[in-house]
């Protein structure tokens, strides 16, 4: 039995009938077309019982049981719809020209009665408004051959809030294409159940002889690609499943909210799923439907994260949130989500923090041809990463930070220098522990960034990285460090790579006698020639020569534009990283 044929009867299960192992080729004909008989009954059950696999899931889904003849008279059908409060309306062959797309499966007339619908009998469907809106035109503009693909706009490639419908939609499992540029095949009439033979003389409305054995070499062929799409069409009905009723007639029932007159509409189902008593619950549920203090397209995409959280059975990310900004302002779209209870500093990072998601992603750029690379660097900021510490609100010294930081890896911490406002960062592959009143060495790798320049220095990137860190102590500093600003040698509380935080020299008086009470602010920052594109060259200081620490290499280079070797930061944060 061929690889399909063998598929097929693995489906159906139970007990089946075999070919003899051993086939005589000395069988009468009889014998033979018996035994192909027996193998037909065995395929053909086993495909009847994979049609009817599929069937029973899509009536569990609600949708209507047998075929679904798409006829001029049902593709001519206007549907009206309500996409989360703003009523649209499309015929059915607009929405159903992408053949095999999810909204195609959606709209193709078997799931009608299994759509929500408003107390108008319109669909309800989930989506953000704007972008229901844009692809049916786009549907509509390829549905009479204005155009030839549908493509998303380079400005919306990055709202979540609208490709993230778009590609739903869109998603054909079959073709295997992505939403974000779809090249779609011409529309074709091939539909043999309405077909017309035209033209026919005497005697070809008989029936032509049946090749035998093409047919049977095109079955395994059949069976393979009936098989796969199996696959897809259980894809497309996970796709729809959630936008579809739930069975719970509370779930399912529809909740408003009146935006300076425009209408905002959700499920109870995503109104309660970030909880019953939820802030985000009570706005759309108890909380005076009327809001006069928040644009709508505000109040919609913090609608739409939530939704698409739910659609997908997840919680809500930060990445959710950060992809969803669109063009709206940083500030209003941090109100909007605190007046909904989506906690802006958890899903944005905190208002007044010096780590961004472009730094981040400059991090993992700079670092993708790095040999060990670090591999915790997340895509964004906000949860889970998390600013356990921030020197002007917790304190300079060195407890504050030991206190703050303890028990948490990996770490980032982001400096900015004092009057120059560059920033630094250190990715630490290690909590940093205080293990008593001596300092301590640890064989925790660090790597070292500079995030923003000067206009007169406007260079950035990774600066390097080291595999030890020096720890101070409650009570002792590190000793014995180069300083580079003279000859003699320097004490500081951390030394990761590149940076010395606490730097002082070691002769120096006036002191605090605990370094559990020496200040961070003052540090000692390098970078190594071989480590640096020539770019960084003009930052050399031929007058320093590390030879006199004995460093093998008089080759360095000063990180800070305008301070020299040793410089004040006039802000420290530390993030956790996981």
């Amino acid at each position: 039995m061929s690889d399909g044929a063998a598929a097929a009867a693995a489906a159906a299960g139970g007990k089946r009938k075999r070919c003899p192992a051993v086939l005589d080729e000395d069988n009468d004909v009889r014998t033979w077309l018996q035994m192909g008989k027996e193998q037909m009954d065995i395929i053909q059950d086993a495909l009847n019982q994979t049609l009817a696999k599929i069937e029973q899931r899509e009536q569990a889904l609600g949708g209507r049981v047998g075929e679904i003849v798409p006829t001029v008279q049902l593709m001519r059908q206007e549907l009206h719809f309500n996409v989360c409060g703003v009523y649209m309306k499309a015929r059915r062959s607009t929405l159903c020209v992408l053949r095999g797309s999810v909204l195609a499966t959606l709209c193709g007339g078997r799931y009608d009665e299994a759509l929500i619908k408003d107390a108008d009998e319109k669909y309800f469907l989930p989506f953000y408004p704007v972008a229901f809106q844009w692809l049916i035109g786009e549907l509509a503009l390829y549905e009479v051959g204005d155009v030839d693909d549908i493509t998303l706009p380079d400005t919306k490639q990055n709202d979540a809030a609208f490709s993230y419908w778009v590609e739903y939609l869109m998603a054909n499992p079959s073709a295997k294409r992505r939403a974000m540029h779809v090249r779609i095949p011409p529309i074709t009439q091939d539909h043999p159940h309405q077909q017309q033979q035209d033209g026919q003389g005497e005697g070809e409305g008989e029936q032509p002889e049946v090749d035998t054995e093409f047919v049977a070499a095109q079955l395994p062929d059949i069976i393979r690609k009936a098989m796969a799409e199996k696959a897809c069409e259980h894809q497309r009905l996970t796709a729809i499943k959630p936008l579809l009723k739930s069975g719970n007639q509370a779930d399912d029932a529809l909740v408003s909210i009146d935006v300076f007159g425009t209408t905002v509409t959700i499920t109870m189902a995503v109104a309660k799923s970030l909880g019953d008593d939820s802030t985000f619950a009570n706005r759309f549920i108890k909380y005076d439907p009327s809001v006069m203090t928040v644009p709508v397209d505000y109040v919609r995409r913090v609608a739409d994260i939530v939704t698409r959280a739910y659609v997908r059975g997840t919680d809500v990310t930060a990445e959710d949130v950060q992809s969803s900004r669109g063009d709206t302002n940083d500030k209003a779209f941090r109100n909007a989500l605190n007046m909904y209870g989506l906690d802006s500093d958890r899903y944005l990072g905190p208002k007044d923090g010096l780590l961004t998601t472009e730094h981040l992603h400059k991090m993992r750029q700079w670092t993708a041809h790095i040999r060990n690379a670090p591999n915790n660097i997340p895509l964004c900021v906000g949860e889970p990463v998390v600013r356990i510490y921030k020197a002007t609100k917790d304190g300079w010294k060195w407890l504050d930070f030991i206190e703050a930081v303890k028990g948490h890896s990996p770490l980032l911490l982001i400096s900015k220098v004092a009057d120059s406002n560059e920033h630094f960062a250190l990715i630490i592959e290690g909590p940093i522990e205080v293990t008593g009143t001596a300092e301590s060495i640890h064989d925790t790798m660090s790597f070292a960034f500079k995030l923003r320049g000067t206009d007169s220095h406007p260079h950035v990137g990774y600066i390097g990285q080291h595999d030890t860190m020096l720890i101070a102590g409650t009570q002792e500093r590190v000793t014995n460090l180069v300083d580079l600003s003279s000859p003699s040698e320097a004490m500081a509380v951390l030394a990761p790579s590149r940076f010395t935080f606490g730097i002082r020299p070691a002769a120096q008086i006036g002191a605090p006698a605990a370094a559990s009470d020496e200040t961070m602010r003052r540090c000692q920052g390098i970078m190594l020639e071989d480590d640096q594109p020539d770019g960084w060259w003009q930052w050399q200081r031929p007058s320093v020569r590390p030879s006199d620490h004995g460093w093998d290499d008089d080759r360095v280079f000063l990180p800070v534009s305008v301070k020299g070797w040793h410089f004040d930061i006039s802000e420290l944060e530390a993030y956790q990283l996981a």
